[in-house]
């Protein structure tokens, strides 16, 4: 693609020497005038405190969302042991060995023989 028109690169001369004599004149009437630097330095030291300001507050609260997160990491630990001593305790309940010695001391006896239900003996029995 080209480019039909470009834009003039070098001023005429005659537009740059009224350019320049007008920064001169304002340059000269700025020259009375004292600029404050106080107010802006005073200003822009705000700027960079209240910015720090922020940013340590932003960080405050992000360690203090890691500490709660520990400790709740803390508390399910915790909380996974008691469920695994608990099982384990179950467990040992439910022993045979555990169970066996528990029903004799209720006073019950091991059987000595087993006994099996016939269901051809048994009648129907008519409830009035």
């Amino acid at each position: 693609m080209a480019i039909l028109t470009l834009p003039p690169l070098v001023r005429p001369r005659f537009v740059l020497k009224q350019v320049i004599d007008g920064v001169t004149e304002n340059q000269s009437l700025a020259s009375g005038q004292k600029l404050d630097t106080r107010k802006f330095l005073l200003v822009m030291a705000s700027v960079v405190t209240l910015n720090l300001l922020v940013i340590a507050g932003i960080n405050i609260l992000m360690t203090q969302d890691a500490f709660t997160l520990q400790n709740l990491k803390a508390q399910r630990n915790l909380a996974l042991d008691k469920k695994d001593a608990i099982l384990n305790q179950v467990n040992q309940m439910n022993s045979p060995s555990n169970l066996a010695r528990v029903a004799q001391d209720m006073g019950m006896v091991p059987a000595n023989k087993l006994g099996y239900l016939d269901y051809s003996v048994i009648q129907e029995v008519v409830i009035p």
